[in-house]
Protein backbone atom coordinates (compact mmCIF):
# COMPACT_ATOMS: atom_id res chain seq x y z
CA UNK A 1 0.00 0.00 0.00
CA UNK A 2 3.18 2.41 0.92
CA UNK A 3 4.35 1.81 -3.04
CA UNK A 4 1.18 2.61 -3.98
CA UNK A 5 0.60 6.18 -2.73
CA UNK A 6 4.88 7.04 -3.04
CA UNK A 7 4.16 6.20 -6.71
CA UNK A 8 0.68 8.24 -7.16
CA UNK A 9 2.56 11.11 -5.49
CA UNK A 10 5.30 10.91 -8.04
CA UNK A 11 2.88 10.74 -10.58
CA UNK A 12 1.22 13.98 -9.34
CA UNK A 13 4.10 15.79 -8.82
CA UNK A 14 5.61 14.99 -12.40
CA UNK A 15 2.13 15.92 -13.79
CA UNK A 16 2.07 19.09 -12.37
CA UNK A 17 5.09 19.70 -13.58
CA UNK A 18 4.41 18.95 -16.95
CA UNK A 19 1.52 21.25 -16.97
CA UNK A 20 3.62 24.28 -15.83
CA UNK A 21 6.48 23.66 -18.90
CA UNK A 22 5.78 25.68 -21.69
CA UNK A 23 4.61 23.81 -25.26
CA UNK A 24 6.94 23.93 -28.30
CA UNK A 25 4.48 26.59 -29.45
CA UNK A 26 5.04 29.32 -26.67
CA UNK A 27 8.99 28.36 -26.76
CA UNK A 28 8.99 29.09 -30.43
CA UNK A 29 6.70 32.25 -30.20
CA UNK A 30 9.31 33.32 -27.14
CA UNK A 31 12.35 32.60 -29.37
CA UNK A 32 10.66 34.50 -32.20
CA UNK A 33 9.74 37.43 -29.89
CA UNK A 34 13.08 37.54 -28.75
CA UNK A 35 14.82 37.89 -31.70
CA UNK A 36 12.27 41.11 -32.36
CA UNK A 37 13.77 43.00 -29.24
CA UNK A 38 17.20 41.92 -30.44
CA UNK A 39 15.97 44.01 -33.64
CA UNK A 40 15.15 47.15 -31.85
CA UNK A 41 11.88 46.26 -31.77
CA UNK A 42 8.99 46.51 -28.93
CA UNK A 43 6.14 43.15 -29.10
CA UNK A 44 2.84 43.87 -27.75
CA UNK A 45 -0.13 41.86 -28.26
CA UNK A 46 -3.13 43.43 -30.13
CA UNK A 47 -5.39 43.11 -27.62
CA UNK A 48 -3.46 45.21 -25.43
CA UNK A 49 -3.36 47.94 -28.20
CA UNK A 50 -6.97 48.90 -28.52
CA UNK A 51 -7.03 48.14 -31.71
CA UNK A 52 -10.48 47.89 -33.66
CA UNK A 53 -12.09 44.55 -34.14
CA UNK A 54 -11.10 44.13 -37.80
CA UNK A 55 -7.86 41.87 -36.41
CA UNK A 56 -9.24 37.91 -36.79
CA UNK A 57 -7.78 37.20 -33.60
CA UNK A 58 -6.76 39.61 -30.58
CA UNK A 59 -4.13 37.33 -29.35
CA UNK A 60 -1.74 38.60 -32.68
CA UNK A 61 1.49 40.00 -31.82
CA UNK A 62 2.51 43.73 -33.15
CA UNK A 63 5.95 44.40 -33.85
CA UNK A 64 6.91 48.22 -32.96
CA UNK A 65 9.13 50.59 -34.13
CA UNK A 66 8.88 54.22 -32.50
CA UNK A 67 9.55 57.09 -34.68
CA UNK A 68 12.93 59.00 -33.89
CA UNK A 69 13.66 61.74 -31.16
CA UNK A 70 10.53 64.75 -32.18
CA UNK A 71 9.26 62.86 -35.20
CA UNK A 72 5.62 62.76 -35.28
CA UNK A 73 3.82 60.76 -37.61
CA UNK A 74 -0.01 60.47 -39.02
CA UNK A 75 -2.28 57.65 -37.83
CA UNK A 76 -4.10 55.28 -39.78
CA UNK A 77 -4.54 51.65 -40.09
CA UNK A 78 -4.36 49.15 -42.69
CA UNK A 79 -6.23 45.81 -42.73
CA UNK A 80 -5.42 42.31 -44.97
CA UNK A 81 -8.12 40.01 -44.42
CA UNK A 82 -6.83 36.60 -44.27
CA UNK A 83 -8.89 34.50 -46.29
CA UNK A 84 -9.22 36.98 -49.20
CA UNK A 85 -6.82 38.54 -48.65
CA UNK A 86 -8.78 42.14 -49.33
CA UNK A 87 -7.15 44.98 -47.61
CA UNK A 88 -9.27 48.22 -45.96
CA UNK A 89 -7.31 51.21 -45.04
CA UNK A 90 -8.05 53.90 -42.80
CA UNK A 91 -6.45 57.44 -42.09
CA UNK A 92 -3.04 57.85 -43.40
CA UNK A 93 -3.36 54.80 -45.53
CA UNK A 94 -6.50 55.32 -47.03
CA UNK A 95 -4.78 57.07 -49.98
CA UNK A 96 -1.77 54.98 -50.58
CA UNK A 97 -3.58 51.43 -51.57
CA UNK A 98 -0.83 50.35 -54.55
CA UNK A 99 1.68 51.31 -51.44
CA UNK A 100 0.27 49.19 -48.93
CA UNK A 101 -0.09 46.23 -51.64
CA UNK A 102 3.62 46.49 -51.75
CA UNK A 103 4.42 46.39 -48.42
CA UNK A 104 2.31 43.36 -47.57
CA UNK A 105 3.11 42.00 -50.58
CA UNK A 106 6.48 41.85 -48.65
CA UNK A 107 5.62 40.75 -45.32
CA UNK A 108 5.30 37.27 -44.04
CA UNK A 109 2.28 35.19 -44.16
CA UNK A 110 0.05 35.80 -41.60
CA UNK A 111 0.70 39.61 -41.86
CA UNK A 112 -2.79 41.07 -40.83
CA UNK A 113 -2.37 44.38 -39.90
CA UNK A 114 -0.06 47.61 -40.42
CA UNK A 115 -0.67 50.29 -37.78
CA UNK A 116 0.20 53.94 -37.14
CA UNK A 117 0.33 56.47 -34.39
CA UNK A 118 1.68 59.55 -33.31
CA UNK A 119 5.44 57.79 -31.91
CA UNK A 120 5.30 54.34 -33.35
CA UNK A 121 4.10 52.06 -36.43
CA UNK A 122 3.70 48.56 -36.24
CA UNK A 123 2.77 45.23 -37.99
CA UNK A 124 0.45 42.45 -36.63
CA UNK A 125 0.86 39.16 -37.29
CA UNK A 126 0.16 35.38 -36.42
CA UNK A 127 3.69 34.52 -35.05
CA UNK A 128 3.35 31.30 -37.65
CA UNK A 129 7.05 32.57 -39.69
CA UNK A 130 10.65 31.83 -38.51
CA UNK A 131 13.61 34.18 -37.63
CA UNK A 132 13.27 35.07 -41.77
CA UNK A 133 9.35 36.64 -41.13
CA UNK A 134 10.53 38.68 -38.28
CA UNK A 135 13.59 40.19 -40.31
CA UNK A 136 11.31 41.18 -43.13
CA UNK A 137 8.93 42.51 -41.03
CA UNK A 138 11.98 44.64 -39.26
CA UNK A 139 13.56 45.52 -42.67
CA UNK A 140 10.06 46.99 -44.24
CA UNK A 141 9.42 49.08 -40.70
CA UNK A 142 11.58 52.06 -42.00
CA UNK A 143 9.18 52.33 -45.31
CA UNK A 144 6.51 51.90 -43.24
CA UNK A 145 7.89 54.91 -41.70
CA UNK A 146 8.77 57.40 -44.36
CA UNK A 147 4.87 56.34 -45.90
CA UNK A 148 3.38 57.54 -42.79
CA UNK A 149 5.92 60.30 -41.68
CA UNK A 150 3.78 64.01 -41.26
Amino acid sequence: MAWFVVIATLMFLYGSFMMVRPSARQRHIAALRQSAISRGLEVRLASRMKLPEELSRPDMACLLSHRGEGQVGSSGSSFRNPETAKIRSYGVFSSRDEQIQKIFEILPEGTEALISGESYVAVCWDEKGDDEAVDSIAKSMQSILDLTAA
